[in-house]
């Protein structure tokens, strides 16, 4: 019997190739389904596979929602009919008109952006008001990463000068706690929620000024199975789709199959 991996006519495929086997991708995203049944709190990223055949098969899934990386990514879902795009993290310089113009191109997908000061709120703002459209936007917190985002603690006045703005509107919350890595699930979890208590405290503070109950998105691969607890919250895992070898040996709670190999051939053994 042949292992799954085995490649019938690898005479035939030149190399390198990176080579992505459709029924474990499959499996992956049933998998997937088993952690958050509902299929609306499902916003995978996009940045492990940045391939249409792919996303559509997410899409086949009754996945309608995705994070990713580059206007690129974006512009690539919305051409193949996703109906929810976020871009993972907030538009400066030219990229503010580029989205802008997928907002104009792509009327059926709604897209939005990550925000996390008032500067680039503003520029957002006046490009769409320019543009007459409106353009939404999901406040980034820092959770911890140190990478992006603001303090969740300093994050009302950001939505309150964002109310103030006539062409953008604040979707929602989003949390990506990528530096949580720990082997053992309790203690990540642990971590997780240490940082996320401040998330849903902004959000408690959120609704009972402005009577405005935000979504959030929060996660990545690490602690998709901690956040796919939460009933409020929109899933991001990313890698799940191919899978990769350090997050097996890591994230032994995750039990997704390796979907995507690369060919290489030794030209030469001296």
């Amino acid at each position: 019997m042949s292992n799954w991996y085995t490649i019938d006519n690898i005479d035939e495929i030149d190399s390198p190739a990176l080579l992505i086997y459709p029924d474990r991708v499959k499996e992956n995203i049933r998998i997937l389904r088993t952690f958050v049944p509902d299929v609306t709190r499902l916003r995978p990223h996009v940045k492990t596979n940045k391939c249409v055949e792919v996303c559509q098969l997410m899409m086949e899934a009754g996945i309608s929602k995705f994070k990713c990386a580059t206007i690129a990514e974006a512009e690539m879902l919305a051409a193949n009919g996703a109906k929810d795009v976020l871009l993972a993290y907030q538009p400066t310089g030219p990229k503010v008109q580029r989205l802008a113009q997928l907002s104009i191109r792509f009327p059926n997908t709604k897209f939005s952006c990550l925000v996390d000061n008032e500067q680039v709120a503003t520029q957002l703002s006046i490009e769409a008001s320019k543009n007459k459209i409106v353009l939404h936007a999901w406040i980034d917190l820092n959770v911890g990463m140190n990478r992006t985002g603001i303090s969740p603690t300093s994050a009302m006045k950001l939505f309150e000068f964002c109310q103030t703005l006539p062409s953008i509107n604040i979707t929602g919350l989003h949390a990506y706690d990528g530096h949580l890595r720990d082997a053992d699930l309790e203690l990540r979890t642990k971590r997780c929620d240490d940082g996320f208590i401040f998330v849903e405290e902004l959000a408690a503070k959120i609704k009972t000024s402005f009577n405005k109950t935000l979504p959030i998105v929060a996660g990545g691969t690490p602690t998709f199975p901690i956040h796919a607890k939460r009933a409020r919250v929109e899933c991001s895992p990313g890698t799940f789709i191919f899978w990769d070898r350090g997050y097996a040996d890591l994230l032994k709670e995750q039990p997704f199959l390796f979907a995507a190999l690369v060919v290489s051939r030794v030209v030469s053994k001296p």
